[in-house]
């Protein structure tokens, strides 16, 4: 019984730890949703260069080192994988937002590995209790039908979720 109570409490320890390092890679995968619609939707590179870029590459390092320190109990195990898997991929995003605002012909695609790290959000959040996306595509202001709002060869301007 001693050990059942240790293990609850270590799963409220790192739950409370690592909702902090969550809602930071959510605000990230968002903020850079946000300005790759704005360079669809305005073809210019020069979006790049605000201060919201900035702003989530300082949020992710700050989220990565805390998720590293962070100490999953087996419960968590599965969740601490997709958070993980998130932190990387949105690293890589901001990787190749840097590359083309530097002009390297090298420059990958941002789209993928973000809309990649938005599955592993969404998946970190049904691994356990707590950890809440909102799905947009559900609410009751979505349009109810497929929307006609294409935009360049990823279809429509802004979804994380094809």
């Amino acid at each position: 019984m001693m050990e059942a109570g240790r293990n609850e409490e270590a799963a409220r320890r790192y739950v409370s730890d690592a909702q902090p390092v969550f809602d930071a890679l959510h605000e990230v995968a968002t903020r850079l949703a946000g300005l790759l619609m704005s360079l669809e939707m305005l073809k210019s590179r020069h979006v790049l260069d605000i201060e919201s870029r900035l702003a989530a590459r300082t949020r992710l390092d700050r989220a990565d080192a805390e998720r590293r320190r962070l100490r999953p109990p087996a419960v968590a195990a599965h969740f601490h994988h997709h958070l993980t898997d998130a932190a990387r991929k949105l690293a890589i995003s901001l990787d190749a937002i840097d590359d083309r605002l530097a002009g390297l012909i090298s420059a990958g695609d941002p789209l993928p590995p973000l809309r990649s790290a938005w599955r592993d959000i969404e998946a970190a959040s049904h691994a356990i209790p707590g950890f809440e996306t909102v799905d947009f595509q559900q609410s009751c202001c979505a349009m109810h039908r497929t929307p006609d709002n294409s935009g360049g060869r990823n279809g429509r301007v802004f979804d994380l979720d094809s």
